[in-house]
């Protein structure tokens, strides 16, 4: 593995001396103020929400809760408005896509677990199945480049799910319910104390049949936690475990769409997966700093049988993570500074074997990455002002032993600098400037089965430069949050259908986006979250042209009505505008993907220490899709969603 160069992390080490001593020169005679509220961690420490000059916007737990959602991907979905794509194996981590990103959003959004990275190195999605959702305390969507905190693949932004750590109140529950589509799920979780030990547990179970013949599928996960207090102290130790395996029903031609939307042309094809998350975090105070660490280990074992090709293979992936930071902030008269420098390193292995047409193959991927960051905030308070600066060194290696073999590496600067100022006491205006970057992974430079991405061995890394002006307020009735983004990217890693993946001409994305959450009456709240973007080619053969699989609209609406104090219902809507099929890069085809509306609806019950419930999802049945690959109606690569399904559940707290 490469190393940072020296003059590099000399440097960033001469600055943190230099910035450590400034702070205790100037701290020695004025009281250090002690850390906010936790409240977010978009920047990696703890942070008062009204502190950031960005826009996070944050879902608790207790509103996952209400909304009887079981899945962290529902949530993010249905009450972050993030627009999702259907999960081909049967499962519930759809495809999340923050800014029109379409084939490659996984690839564009980093997705992190108590501020810790889950993308896997290959174009599979980070999986979430393993958290239950009973102990989530928070999730945190920040929408736009967060290179410079989380590395690689940020460019859309970072979504953080922050668990309760083990220190949720003593207690615990036990939740059933039984579906449409042959589902049952249940859920238990329990929370004790025992002297500066919290401990937690939680398990989930899911089985049902799904809306298409041989599309049968089965979850199982489980969390453990323990976590030791002591003072300004804490150190935690965490155990995810999950299983899924899934029929796969495969794609549908337009023809099969139409008549029959639930057949399959793939009888007997199946997959499964098998993972384990270990996570150890520590965080003290070193002084009149505090300090962080973590180490990560993940390991991943998926299993396919396309009995149609035929097509047998074995795929697993092992992560090994490591992250420490310190940070200080530090009160000088009316300014406010807080430093973070942070270090991450990374490994992450990949082996692949199987066979397809009775072609036997094997290749063993390792990408290795160190990085080296940096992030200076100053808050002058008589002005209302923020300013913040970063910067991150990346050096990353990647090797493969497919064939033939590939390899890659590549050393990265990302950099941002951004500002926030109060306009009275009740709205704000901010703004950011950055770039981001992605780099080939594991499927963009690994030939396996003899089938190659094409160009595998001439993809270059992406290069995006980005920024963004932001608007919030608050009011009588409630807030909201108003973005204009723009990011200009070069050599971006896309998938081609026809082709593979390739480096795309330039291209554009750009957009405007609102959140908004009110208080309509004594009885009833509303959010709307509503995104207007754009996904263009700025030059080449298809300038001007829109990226396929990107809507350029998208609203997601929520309504909720307290009947009384035991007594909730709960509506939630969706609207996904038409968009590109997956291989219409010259816009010539002759048809879309036709836009959507769904409807939830979900009414709840409290009866002592019971909550009851019904929900509909997909309430006025609509048909629709939301994934196509190829413009030819004749091809199977329609993958058809759910119509309306209910579920009946049942809650007890003790």
């Amino acid at each position: 593995m490469r190393k940072l160069p020296s003059r590099w992390l000399l440097a960033a080490l001469s600055q943190a001396v230099l910035s450590a001593s400034a702070v205790h020169a100037q701290s020695s005679t004025v009281p250090v103020r002690s850390l906010p509220e936790t409240v977010v961690s978009a920047t990696r420490i703890p942070q008062d929400p009204s502190l950031l000059p960005q826009g996070v916007t944050v879902i608790t737990g207790e509103e996952i809760q209400a909304a009887g959602l079981t899945h962290a991907n529902e949530a993010i979905r249905w009450l972050g408005g993030v627009v999702g794509r259907i999960d081909t194996a049967g499962g519930r981590d759809q495809t999340l896509d923050l800014r029109g990103f379409g084939e490659t959003a996984g690839s564009n959004l980093v997705i992190l677990v108590d501020g810790v990275r889950q993308n896997e190195g290959d174009m599979t999605g980070a999986a979430l199945a393993w958290i239950p959702v009973s102990s989530i305390e928070r999730i945190e969507i920040v929408r736009g480049s967060s290179a410079v905190l989380y590395g690689e693949g940020a460019t859309a932004g970072a979504i953080n799910i922050i668990t309760q750590k083990g220190q949720a109140e003593p207690g615990g529950i036990v939740k059933l319910g039984l579906g449409s589509l042959g589902t049952r799920e249940a859920q238990a979780s329990l929370n004790t104390v025992s002297g500066p030990w919290r401990l937690q547990i939680n398990g989930s179970a899911r089985n049902t049949d799904n809306h298409r013949d041989n599309y049968a599928a089965q979850e199982h996960s489980a969390l453990g936690r323990a976590t030791w207090i002591d003072g300004s102290s804490l150190i935690s130790m965490q155990l995810g475990l999950a299983s899924s395996w899934s029929l796969l029903p495969g794609g549908l031609t337009l023809a099969q769409f139409n008549q029959n939307s639930r057949q399959t042309n793939t009888p007997g094809d199946n997959g499964s997966t098998e993972s384990a998350n270990l996570l150890l975090s520590g965080e003290t105070s070193l002084g009149d700093w505090r300090m962080a660490a973590d180490f990560n280990h993940r390991s991943r074992e998926t299993n396919f049988d396309y009995r149609q090709q035929p097509s047998l293979g074995a795929v697993k992936n092992n992560a090994d993570r490591v992250g420490t930071r310190v940070w200080r902030e530090f009160k000088d008269g009316p300014v406010v500074q807080k430093i973070l420098i942070g270090l991450d390193m990374e490994h992450w292995q990949q082996e692949s074997t199987g066979y397809v047409y009775s072609i036997n193959a094997k290749a063993d991927v390792k990408q290795t990455s160190s990085a080296l960051y940096a992030r200076h905030e100053v808050f002058f308070q008589p002005m209302g002002l923020k300013v913040f600066t970063g910067a991150r060194m990346t050096v990353a290696d990647r090797v493969s032993t497919g064939n033939p073999p590939g390899e890659f590496a590549a050393t990265n600067t990302s950099w941002d600098f951004g500002a926030a100022l109060s306009l009275g006491t009740s709205s704000e205006v901010f703004g950011k400037l950055g770039s981001s970057f992605r780099l080939p992974n594991a499927n963009e430079y690994t030939c396996y089965v003899q089938f190659c991405p094409g160009g595998a061995d001439k993809l270059l890394p992406q290069a995006s430069q980005d920024a963004e002006l932001g608007w919030r307020q608050k009011t009588v009735w409630g807030q909201w949050t108003a973005r204009l983004y723009r990011s200009n990217l070069t050599r971006e890693i896309g998938f081609d259908p026809m082709i593979g993946n390739v480096n795309f001409d330039p291209t554009r994305r750009e957009g405007i986006e609102l959140d908004a959450s009110a208080k309509l009456a004594s009885q009833l709240d509303g959010g709307l979250l509503l995104a207007v973007r754009s996904a263009t080619f700025r030059s080449g053969s298809y300038a001007g042209k829109t990226i396929p699989l990107v809507p350029n609209r998208s609203m997601t609406a929520r309504l909720t009505y307290r009947q009384s104090g035991t007594q909730q219902w709960l509506l939630t809507s969706q609207w996904v505008s038409s968009q590109r099929i997956g291989d219409d890069f010259d816009n010539t085809g002759d048809s879309k993907i036709a836009g959507y509306a769904t409807l939830n609806l979900r009414y709840s019950q409290k009866v002592d220490d019971w909550t009851f419930a019904i929900a509909a999802n997909n309430l006025l049945d609509k048909r629709y899709y939301n994934y196509r690959t190829f413009v030819n109606p004749t091809y199977q690569s329609i993958y058809p969603e759910a119509g309306r399904t209910l579920l009946v559940s049942a809650l007890r707290r003790f």
